[in-house]
């Protein structure tokens, strides 16, 4: 499925709507129309290229990178509640923060936020590597040296 605009490359991107009754039948089949957001250039995509449909997306943009999410800090609508307890994975897009579920597994795992090393470049990050995440040691001190002012 192709995401981004054949004209100018930008992922900025949206569903177009469809005109006339044959994208109609299309979008029923799995060819979309995208639209660029920055040039306005529309074009179709479809979801069985390169295999990708065997896996989870973005039911708003498509996209792929997704990460999870948890029930004590998102409270999903009723149907989302009912997909998870019948088996179902969550699901965040980071590109639009679209949270949702699906029963496809999802095709690359990206984090929910940035790590420490990707937030801070330099001296201070060995520290930050050897705590653990959900650790609130290290929560509390990789925020710390996140603070701390750089020389």
């Amino acid at each position: 499925m192709q995401l981004a605009c054949p004209k100018c490359g930008t992922r900025e991107i949206r569903i177009s709507q469809n005109r006339g009754i044959g994208e109609i039948v299309k979008s029923f089949v799995g060819i979309s129309q995208l639209r660029c957001r920055r040039c306005r250039a529309r074009w179709q995509t479809s979801v069985w290229a390169a295999g990708d449909w065997k896996f989870a997306r973005c039911p708003r943009c498509y996209r792929q990178e997704l990460s999870t999410w948890s029930e004590q800090v998102y409270h999903p609508p009723q149907w989302t509640t009912i997909l998870l307890r019948l088996g179902a994975k969550p699901y965040r897009c980071g590109a639009c923060r679209c949270n949702f579920a699906s029963f496809r597994p999802c095709k690359e795992r990206f984090p929910a936020r940035k790590t420490p090393e990707q937030r801070q470049e330099g001296s201070n990050s060995a520290i930050t590597t050897q705590t653990s995440v959900g650790d609130g040691l290290g929560r509390r001190l990789r925020d710390e040296v996140a603070d701390r002012p750089q020389p």
